[in-house]
């Protein structure tokens, strides 16, 4: 997790100018401090000389060496491995969620997604009782998500999100060979009441989803793919593919039959956009999900 957000307090550095133990030194720029005070931070590493870690109260300091003595460790909030905040400030916190993992709650799962995370996150740093959704990707779905601070500022990114939001790709790994190695997907989709699928209907009815894709590798049966959003539909991708003959691996709920990694195969692996506050143009990425990869070895 970035910690750079937060204000760092420096740490002081004295000049030592006759030999004493380190007690002694301690208990003169540390007036008032108890011996027991005095072993804990010594315990805690904050105490060096000649930047070495002192362990005992009866060292002894020569003559011109220096002790430098760091502030308390501050207690860290203990992010699960499946978050990692990749870029945090006043206003955005940028994270990359691991594939499992909800965005949001859900009726059977209200504590472990990346809302409830990142909430307990801002609370434990008393930075704020409340974080907002700007979008979401699938719990199977690994990669980039943008969350806002405020409320403004996530009205601010959602009601201009096509013209704040400059690309967005994903990698998938996909069934079967593509005939065109490179291609655009254009077709209206919308939801079934009833299954809650997403699925192409015929032109004006549900919402107009346009899907950039190109094949970056091959091996048996199996596609490596970079997609890239010019829509930002829900489903969009697994439908496009399911409706290009070349379902993902993985997509269970979409017909996918062939389930090497256990787990749905894409990745929300890049996003730009322009800020919301300071209208800098704004890029992060995330790497290609190993496993993928390694589908795609040719030892």
């Amino acid at each position: 997790m970035s910690n750079a957000y937060r204000e760092k307090k420096k740490a002081t550095t004295y000049a030592v100018k006759t030999n004493c133990t380190v007690e002694e030194f301690l208990s003169k720029v540390m007036a008032g401090k108890s011996r027991t005070s005095l072993r804990q931070m010594l315990s805690w590493g904050v105490v060096r000389v000649s930047q070495k870690p002192v362990k005992r109260l009866d060292e002894v300091i020569l003559a011109g060496q220096s002790v430098t003595i760091y502030p308390k460790p501050e207690r860290q909030f203990e992010m699960p491995k499946s978050l990692k905040i990749i870029y945090e400030d006043d206003w955005l916190i940028v994270v990359d969620k691991a594939a499992g993992l909800l965005t949001i709650a859900t009726e059977t799962e209200k504590e472990h997604t990346a809302y409830a995370y990142l909430s307990a996150y801002l609370k434990f740093y008393k930075k704020s009782d409340k974080i907002f959704i700007v979008h979401r990707i699938d719990r199977q779905t690994s990669g980039l998500l943008v969350f806002a601070k405020s409320e403004m500022v996530q009205r601010a990114l959602r009601e201009n999100w096509d013209d704040a939001v400059v690309s967005r790709k994903y990698t998938a790994v996909a069934e079967g060979h593509f005939v065109r190695k490179q291609g655009t997907i254009s077709t209206w989709i919308d939801e079934d009441e009833d299954s809650l699928k997403m699925y192409v209907t015929r032109p004006g009815v549900g919402k107009r989803a346009v899907t950039h894709y190109r094949v970056i590798d091959e091996t048996f049966n199996l596609s490596l793919l970079e997609l890239e959003l010019e829509t930002g539909r829900k489903n969009q991708i697994r439908v496009h593919m399911k409706y290009a003959g070349h379902i993902l691996v993985g997509d269970k709920k979409y017909g996918s039959r062939v389930d090497v990694l256990g787990r749905l195969c894409l990745h929300a692996g890049e996003i730009s956009f322009y800020h919301p506050m300071t209208g800098r143009l704004m890029r992060f990425e995330s790497k290609v999900p190993p496993d993928f990869l390694k589908l795609f070895r040719k030892d």
